[in-house]
This record gives structure tokens, sequence and C-alpha cells, in this order.
């Protein structure tokens, strides 16, 4: 164990630190606590009287007796020193600002800061001042995972736990827990803290996609109303089954002759479709002077 009394400074000012206004015997404990398990203490004292600089070597004294009972108490070695001690003269009482450095404050497991060994040793802010409120930050990089006793408040935007009472706080086997966050918890945070936001922009791009689909139907429907019905068009109807369909409207049988002039073929053409179709045996032909009959054999169905 080893308390130091180095870069001991002691300002006064003629001014109140950070604008706050205090009553008469009032205390503030805040412990900041670091990554590798140290804290830094920022003990706030109000005095009503005169102040005395006595005052700092009781203090200096009943810190060198608490870090000696706290490494008896937990087992692990420490080291403490005062970093800076400012008073602060008022118009009804004096502020006695003192900032000391506690190494080894918690315990570091694995992952874990662990916070309350050392506040089980008997009349622990005695040693201090007394009662008062207690402030605990800790890292960033870490979320609560347990917290005993329950704080008061809890300000998770400035890592901050605060209990009004100290001794309350100190009686009740304190055990204080934090983890370090792993990507998933730190995004699951980052939700949390902007859900509000989050959840507006998801509706706008909800409320967008809807619009563009309702616009695009819209559109789609205007396109389809004001496209032209054009009417259907029957398939092209073949040579051959010009004449199996001519030939059918007379009953079956017609002459070449009557042929060529229904059915607007030449001669040659017509004659030549004929032969063919006869040798398929769609029709039959006679002669009969000097034209020719020609019969239907098939039904047009069967032409192909």
């Amino acid at each position: 164990m080893k308390i130091q009394f180095a870069a001991f400074v002691l300002l006064i000012f003629l001014l109140a630190s950070d604008g706050i206004v205090y009553c008469g015997n009032q205390v503030e404990y805040n412990i900041q606590i670091d990554n590798e398990g140290s804290a830094i203490w920022t003990i706030i004292q109000v005095l009503e009287s005169n102040f005395s600089y006595s005052v700092i070597e009781t203090f200096y004294g009943n810190l060198t007796k608490l870090v000696e009972n706290v490494e008896n108490k937990t087992g692990r070695e420490m080291s403490a020193w005062i970093e800076e001690i400012n008073i602060i003269p008022q118009d009804n009482y004096i502020l006695v600002k003192y900032i000391l450095h506690w190494k080894n404050f918690s315990k570091i497991e694995n992952s874990k800061i662990i916070v309350g060994d050392i506040f089980q040793v008997e009349n622990f802010f005695s040693e201090f001042y007394g009662d008062g409120v207690v402030y605990l930050t800790y890292p960033s990089e870490y979320g609560v995972e347990t917290v005993s006793p329950k704080p008061d408040e809890k300000d998770d935007t400035h890592q901050t736990l605060k209990w009004f009472s100290a001794e309350r706080f100190s009686t009740q086997t304190p055990n204080i827990i934090f983890t370090r966050k792993t990507s998933t918890s730190e995004f699951l945070e980052f939700l949390q803290q902007n859900m509000i936001p989050i959840v507006s922009l998801v509706m706008i791009a909800s409320g967008s996609s809807i619009l563009f689909y309702l616009l695009k139907r819209q559109k789609r429907a205007k396109r389809v109303a004001m496209e032209p019905e054009f009417p259907i068009i029957p398939e092209m109807e073949s040579d051959e089954e010009k004449i199996v369909r001519t030939l059918k409207s007379a009953g079956g049988n017609l002459y070449q002759s009557q042929i060529v002039e229904q059915c607007k073929f030449s001669k040659a053409k017509t004659s030549q479709l004929l032969k063919f179709m006869e040798k398929k045996g769609v029709i039959k032909r006679y002669k009969k002077g000097r034209d020719k009959i020609v019969t239907l054999i098939k039904e047009v169905g069967e032409v192909k």
C-alpha cells in the first residue's frame, strides 16, 4: 500500500466552481472509473465555518488509514495520492474540492469491472466527510450488468449512477458489475438511443415505397386504358384452302373454269394447284368437253 502526497496543489478561487450553488455541510463524492479499474475521486465539501488548514492534514491522515484498511480487507494491493485541492471562498461558506487518484480501486475479471468490495470496510465514508451524494461514472466502452443497491438515478447518456446517501449505499453491501460492450450490444444500444429517428425514417421510407407503388400502378392503368384495341386478324387462308372452301360452298363439284373465276387465280396457277391437290387425294378431276369437273374428296379440316 502506498499513499502519496505528490502533486499536491493548493489553489484559492473567488468564484464558485462550475456555477454550482451549494449550501452548508454538503458533501459530494464523484467517482470516475477507468478501463484499468482505477478511479479518480472528486470530493466536494462545503464548510459553514472558517476554513482551517488542519482539515487538509486530517483528510490526508484519514485517507492513509482508509486505504490501508481497504487493502487488508480486499487483499488487493493499492495506492492512492492527492492530485489537487481547491479552496473556494464564498459569502457564507467555504467550498473545498479534493481530487485524488486511487489505483486498483475495483477488480478486473476478463471483460468485467467489479466495484463494491472496498465499501465493505466499516464506516468507509466516515473516514472522509460522512454522508453525502455518491456519483459513480463508468467507461463508455462498458455497460451496466449488475447494480446493487439500486441507484436513485441513472444517466445512461453520461454513464453515471447516483445514490442520494453514501452511508445507506455502503451499508447495503454494494456489488456493481460493468461488462465491456460487444458489437451487438453497441448496435442494440444505438438502436435504443436512436429509436425515434430510426422509426421515423422507416415510416418515411415505407410511405415513399407505397406512394411509388400506387403511382406506378396508376400510371400502368392509365397506359392500358389509352392503348387502342385492334381487331383480331384471322390467319391468312392458303390457296389450297381457298379452293377447298369454294368447292364445299358449291356442294363439292365445280368446273375448273368456275374455280378460276371464283378464286381469282390464273388458269395456269389453278391448273398447277389442282394437279398438286389431286396427287394428295384432296380432289378428283374428270374431263368433260373442253373443261374439267373438279370434285372434293376430303373435308377442309383434313387438308394440311
